[in-house]
């Protein structure tokens, strides 16, 4: 049931109406991220700390979520118009197993790496509303916008945006 509402909110969330960029909600709550301590599919033990002086896009996804798939590859083409030493986009699948994971992440995920926490431990305090879920944080590990529903993160607006988060 709860998959079944993601589901739905995923959808309409997606459906919402306006540009891209009017979906990037300012964060005015604690700044300060929920734990993230996930691993790679090859088992590796990733936390936020790994990526200290970095801004971070981190979009949560899943392989049953349409939207999430639909906005992968734009976010991938962001991945390739921002500095490596500034910046990193990490994807965090939610509560799917290893090899669910892994099957579609090797038709879709272009060499970048997706994380899991297949008993959802951390994963599930940085979703509130349903996914695809991007939350973006500046240099000091603080959040600075939220973003729920796809959009095309390769808009030049939307790069621009990103770029210019220290």
């Amino acid at each position: 049931m709860l998959k079944l509402g993601f589901v739905t909110i995923s959808m309409i969330a997606s459906l919402a109406i306006g540009a891209p960029i009017d979906k990037f909600v300012v964060w005015d709550k604690n700044p300060t991220p929920p734990p993230l301590n996930v691993t790679t599919l090859s088992g590796e033990k990733i936390s936020l700390t790994d990526f200290s002086d970095k801004t971070i896009v981190l979009n949560f996804w899943a392989t049953w979520c349409a939207p999430c798939l639909k906005e992968i590859p734009s976010l991938l083409e962001l991945r390739k118009q921002l500095p490596k030493k500034k910046f990193v986009v990490l994807f965090v699948n939610y509560g799917e197993t290893k090899d669910r994971v892994e099957s579609t992440w090797n038709k879709i995920g272009e060499g970048a790496m997706t994380l899991i926490d297949p008993e959802i431990k951390d994963v599930k305090a940085w979703i509130d509303v349903g996914l695809p879920t991007t939350v973006i944080l500046n240099q000091k590990h603080q959040i600075v916008y939220k973003i729920i529903g796809d959009i095309d993160w390769s808009e030049s607006e939307i790069v621009d945006v990103i770029k210019s988060i220290r």
